[in-house]
């Protein structure tokens, strides 16, 4: 997940970073670098337990590992591949990408920030559900 480095509302990128998060991805960075993208990447630590925290300079690693209690990486970690692709169009296309990439041996994909994310990894089979029994009285 590649975030934009800038916010116009804080509570709301919070907000997102910490459904991202619950919704299960693996990984958030943000666009860019320097002295913005390291401040928010600490407010990112601060309200996460689990998302690894990807970082494309190591000059502010050392305090952010700390803000984060040791879940940040530089770059991509070494023996994983991950793959940057578009945001998937649906549910469908999403699941079909995530197969294919792991099928392939990718470690995980980056995409841009996009509202729909959090829905597909929360939910990222498609929305049939002819497999379950209905019944009304």
């Amino acid at each position: 997940m590649t975030l934009p480095a800038t916010i116009s509302d804080t509570g709301e990128f919070l907000a997102d970073v910490k459904a991202l998060e619950a919704a299960g991805a693996a990984m958030i960075g943000l666009e860019g670098e320097g002295l913005d993208q390291s401040i928010l990447m600490g407010a990112i630590a601060a309200v996460t337990q689990r998302v690894r925290l990807m970082i494309a300079a190591p000059d502010p690693a050392a305090i952010l590992q700390q803000l984060s209690r040791g879940r940040v990486v530089v770059g991509e970690p070494d023996g994983e591949t991950w793959v940057t692709i578009p945001m998937p169009p649906d549910k469908s296309a999403w699941a079909a990408t995530l197969a294919e990439h792991e099928a392939a041996g990718a470690t995980g994909v980056v995409v841009a920030w996009d509202p729909r994310l959090i829905d597909l990894l929360r939910n990222p089979e498609p929305d049939d559900r002819s497999d379950l029994l209905i019944s009304t009285g």
